[in-house]
């Protein structure tokens, strides 16, 4: 009877326990941020944080949940169309499995709000996406729920476009998917003309082999005046956590260069170019926000020149050379960013480092490894930010590259650039301010190698490559607009005003131009982006006018051109 008696406390003192462990297990939290709720087309509504939830101390990723949404939100009436429907249906959703191979941290890690905030970050890199939101949204005990939202772009899309810029235009035509059917992975072909050459191309990236970190990828290019051949494999330092990473890259392109003087090629040449790189990278030291890491590898870099059998007359052909060298670097860097709009896209949020990066280069060249002569070879890179808030951003750049021949105890190929940049306004603003002044510096610069100014090198009113020298200087000042206008759900249109003024001189006694003066232009222009066909580039359509130059260059220029940037 006793016995009996024990047993029936026992059971139920365990049915108690029981029921505590699954009352704890199902008490979750939730957060009152849901993404269900979150519009994707307002940059403000995507910066929503859950600053409502009490994250516990080591707390694990218990879930890690996936919400994927079309390219139209057709519960909205103004995308509740038959064409809109249509393109829903034809478009291949993105795998959850390319989703997940991007986030920087899994199911079972030790929650960190950084790698919440970084998986973010490189989602809104992905072309195949529109937006991208990460955070957490339920809190069960020492457990979280993480929710991932995206929203798919169009990816597959015939490209049919003009661009024109100092006087010259480009043609291209071709069918790329940067999302082949959902996959996250990107190919493409493609046919182009400019005025230097026609070029076939075909090309593959995957950036997530077999679901992991690893990248590779290949293209394939035949060109009038000669081929492109390139592959690589790497595994980056995909997170800024990540301890080491491992690169292997090569090159083979054959083509058809110019000298310019005064926006005129005065000679060309064919080049030959073959490159081959194996590095890899180790982080050894973090303190605060402050990471140290360790850089080293080997680079094969042989370029040849020669003459075209209609340019008899060239005086000046490039020597050929070749850089053989292992190489040892750092890479010092601040680990600090911030969410921004209105930089320099239109309507969509942006992440800017908040703080320094500084990398550098040291690599012995010698003949003994295959190079044309001993060489000590040099580059450095340094990136600061001066001052940022919510409407503000300043930063300044320091870079530099060349090498040192021992043989004639001289440097070449010499180029250092100082720059400084400034936004305001237009984080809390439709309209902002932005301006950028930069210097270039070069010496001893080799046949192959000019510092130009004009066109697509600045001064947007002036012929491409309409001024050279061993020194320039370009200061931009641009009023944009940013009106949060969305036409059919499709577009977001912006505007600038702008003027330039800069040159490019020679220190000498050597002509660089037409016009050897400060040149100056101003113009308008618009910007188009679209919000759900390839969002990662925009149509850049300006008018400028010269306000210098002789009498060999137009009233006005017409540049017309797509980029990733305002």
């Amino acid at each position: 009877m006793v016995f009996r008696k024990a047993l029936v406390v026992s059971g139920l003192v365990f049915a108690g326990s029981c029921a505590a462990a699954e009352s704890d297990r199902y008490n979750c939290i939730a957060s009152s941020i849901q993404p269900e709720a979150i519009d994707l087309d307002k940059p403000r509504d995507q910066l929503a944080r859950q600053n409502d939830l009490v994250i516990p101390e080591g707390a694990r990723i218990g879930s890690i949940r996936i919400l994927r949404r079309p390219i139209f939100d057709t519960t909205d009436p103004e995308q509740n169309n038959a064409l809109y429907r249509t393109l829903n249906a034809l478009n291949t959703p993105t795998w959850e499995s390319a989703l997940r191979a991007q986030l920087v941290f899994e199911q079972g890690d030790v929650y960190e709000p950084e790698l919440i905030s970084e998986s973010e970050r490189v989602l809104r890199q992905r072309e195949y996406l529109t937006a991208a939101w990460v955070g957490v949204t339920r809190v069960c005990g020492d457990e979280l729920e993480v929710s991932v939202l995206t929203r798919d772009t169009w990816t597959l899309f015939p490209s049919v476009g003009v661009s024109r810029s100092g006087g010259e235009n480009t043609t291209n035509f071709g069918l790329s998917d940067p999302n082949f059917a959902g996959s996250g992975k990107s190919l493409g072909i493609g046919y182009a003309k400019d005025p230097d050459r026609t070029e076939t191309s075909l090309y593959f990236d995957d950036p997530n082999v077999l679901g992991s970190h690893w990248q590779a990828g290949f293209s394939f290019d035949e060109r009038s005046d000669g081929r492109g051949r390139g592959a690589y494999l790497e595994r980056p330092f995909f997170s800024e956590t990540t301890n080491w990473r491992f690169g292997l890259s090569g090159i083979d392109d054959v083509r058809e260069e110019s000298r310019y003087v005064g926006a005129e090629a005065i000679a060309d040449y064919r080049r030959s170019h073959e490159f081959f790189s194996i590095d890899g990278g180790w982080r050894l030291a973090e303190k605060d926000d402050r990471q140290l890491r360790l850089l080293a590898g080997y680079r094969y870099d042989a370029l040849v020149f020669d003459r075209l059998p209609d340019e008899l007359n060239l005086d000046i052909l490039p020597e050929d050379r070749t850089l053989s060298y292992p190489w040892i670097g750092f890479d010092y860097r601040q680990n600090r960013f911030r969410e921004m709009t209105n930089l320099t896209r239109l309507q969509r949020v942006e992440d800017v480092r908040d703080g320094f990066v500084w990398r550098t280069e040291l690599g012995y060249s010698g003949s003994g490894l295959g190079a044309t002569e001993d060489r000590v070879v040099l580059n450095m890179d340094f990136r600061d930010v001066l001052h940022v808030t919510q409407t503000n951003y300043a930063s300044y750049t320091l870079s530099q590259s060349g090498t040192y021949r021992l043989d004639e105890d001289r440097v070449e190929n010499l180029l250092g650039t100082a720059s400084v940049q400034y936004f305001h306004g237009g984080s809390e603003r439709w309209n902002s301010w932005y301006t950028k002044l930069a210097f270039t510096a070069a010496h001893n610069l080799t046949a192959d190698q000019q510092l130009l100014i004009g066109g697509e090198n600045g001064l947007r009113g002036y012929p491409s490559e309409y001024q050279q020298g061993n020194r320039r200087v370009l200061w931009t000042l641009e009023r944009r607009y940013f009106p949060d206008w969305h036409p059919f759900q499709l577009f977001r249109v912006g505007g600038v005003v702008f003027t330039d003024v800069g040159r490019a001189w020679f220190t000498d006694d050597r002509n660089s131009g037409p016009d050897e003066g400060v040149l100056k232009d101003v113009g308008f222009g618009m910007r188009l982006a679209s919000s759900r066909i390839e969002v990662q580039r925009m149509l850049l359509l300006d008018f400028a006018f010269p306000l210098d130059g002789d009498d060999s260059i137009d009233d006005f220029q017409i540049l017309l051109r797509g980029r990733s940037q305002f």
